[in-house]
């Protein structure tokens, strides 16, 4: 991230929350994480949520960590809005830890109290893939059926429309790969790769809109044709 005014409300915000989640979890919190892009790199100011990770040290769920949550939202009228939070224990049999986050925070997750590594059982390569399957037909497939039928973007379907034109990038990448890294990695590991009758252009423009070089209006202008992307993709991880 840039050190700029805005990254610095950013990196506050995020020392507050954990500080937050201190004082409210006590001695069954391991620590508190940066992640996602926050974490990995990439992170866009206009694109991507603020990714933290909370680890518990208890057999059970605490009470009202809902409550919780919304508390550490609270913190900041602004930046609370973009404040996405998982959480669990290192077996991971509750909370809201899932595998594809695990992985995140196994690769990535950078301790913001006690610099205690996340440490947990890896998600196996079936796992893995089996997430990102049931990803594809439950957010990609619909998501890219929706989008292609716009006659124009509206503000609401900007960011929906660059995380579907860069997801072949992370599909394909975490396929391969088996983990989770930044928007950049996938997509230089796609000019690698070269997926058969994968159009590179868009996605390549999709990056250049979270890095603020384009609008998602300059790349909806080119019509993409969503529909092809989805099967080439497709295609491809089929025969991995």
């Amino acid at each position: 991230m840039r050190e700029d005014g805005r990254t610095k409300e950013i990196l506050n915000y995020v020392a507050g929350v954990a500080e937050y989640f201190k004082s409210q979890l006590g001695p069954s919190l391991v620590d508190v994480y940066k992640m996602g892009s926050f974490a990995h790199g990439g992170f866009s100011q206009i694109y991507s949520d603020i990714d933290v990770g909370v680890i518990l040290n208890s057999p059970n769920p605490p009470e009202g960590m809902d409550r919780l949550i919304s508390g550490a939202k609270g913190l900041d009228p602004v930046y609370g809005k973009r404040l996405s939070v998982f959480w669990g224990n290192p077996a991971c049999r509750w909370g809201r830890l899932r595998i594809l986050d695990r992985l995140d925070l196994l690769d990535h997750g950078i301790p913001l109290l006690n610099n205690r590594r996340a440490k947990f059982e890896r998600p196996t390569r079936d796992e893995i893939r089996q997430t990102l399957l049931e990803f594809v037909e439950n957010g990609w497939k619909p998501k890219t059926t929706e989008l292609s039928r716009l006659s124009k973007l509206n503000p609401a379907d900007r960011k929906p429309y660059v995380k579907c034109l860069l997801y072949p990038a992370r599909l394909i990448y975490t396929w391969d790969c088996l983990e989770i890294n930044s928007n950049d990695r996938a997509v230089e590991y796609l000019r690698e790769v070269r997926p058969p009758g994968l159009d590179l252009h868009p996605i390549e423009f999709a990056l250049e809109c979270r890095h603020d070089r384009l609008t998602p209006e300059e790349i909806f202008a080119e019509k993409v044709d969503l529909n092809d992307q989805f099967n080439k993709t497709i295609s491809y991880i089929s025969k991995r």
